[in-house]
């Protein structure tokens, strides 16, 4: 047998041993690993009596008396909404349950003037103010000469219109099955088989060198 039919013979050998041997223990490992879990949440209990529930005591409760609200409730409320970007504008809107026209007022602490309106009986009326970029602004609703809504907000719309960054990612994405340790197993074998075939195959090679060119005759 050559040589060098041996030494390939070998690499095969060691490479589908280095490819086979690491699955096949993987896989014995994780299905001993699941046959022990199986074992341990199907062990029965230790005791074989069964306890008998212990009744409980119903207790009754007596609804409490609330007292009685004689206040009328506020017919003006206000909704204050967000930062509507490119305009930086925000709506205010005001709605009246009562039965009479309301004055309110809409105030920033931005140094701009307040905002006076009114609104109907049995109405809603919507307000829109502008605030300033890059600015905490304080919006306030006035009624009959107390707050009733108020709410904090800043304008970012150049930075909303800006592009987003785009961070890499730190490593690829996963596209392929957790665990494929038999198929790696069948590579291995394969590989191993194909050094043996090479082996074999190198022993009942002929061993004859025939002559590339023949000799002269005189």
């Amino acid at each position: 047998m050559q040589l060098p039919r041996v030494i390939i013979a070998a690499v095969f050998l060691v490479i589908g041993a280095l490819i086979a041997v690491p699955a096949l223990m993987k896989s014995s490992g994780s299905g001993a690993q699941a046959s022990s879990t199986t074992s341990t949440s199907a062990s029965p209990s230790p005791s074989g009596t069964t306890t008998s529930p212990t009744p409980t005591k119903k207790t009754t409760h007596k609804p409490s008396k609330t007292p009685t609200s004689t206040a009328a409730p506020q017919p003006v409320t206000a909704t204050i909404g967000s930062v509507s970007c490119p305009s930086r504008s925000v709506r205010v809107t005001v709605r009246n349950t009562g039965t009479q026209r309301e004055d309110f007022t809409v105030l920033k602490n931005d140094d701009s003037a307040t905002v006076p309106a009114a609104v109907a009986a049995h109405d809603s009326k919507t307000v829109t103010v502008e605030l300033k970029e890059d600015r905490r602004t304080l919006v306030q609703v006035d009624w009959a000469n107390k707050q009733i809504e108020t709410r904090s907000l800043t304008a970012n719309c150049k930075h909303a219109g800006a592009a987003p960054h785009r961070t890499k990612p730190s490593k690829l994405p996963h596209t392929g099955p957790d665990t494929v340790l038999w198929a790696r197993a069948a590579t291995g074998v394969g590989v191993m088989l194909t050094g043996v075939v090479i082996f074999w195959y190198g022993g009942i090679w002929p061993r004859r060198r025939d002559q590339v060119f023949a000799k002269k005759t005189d």
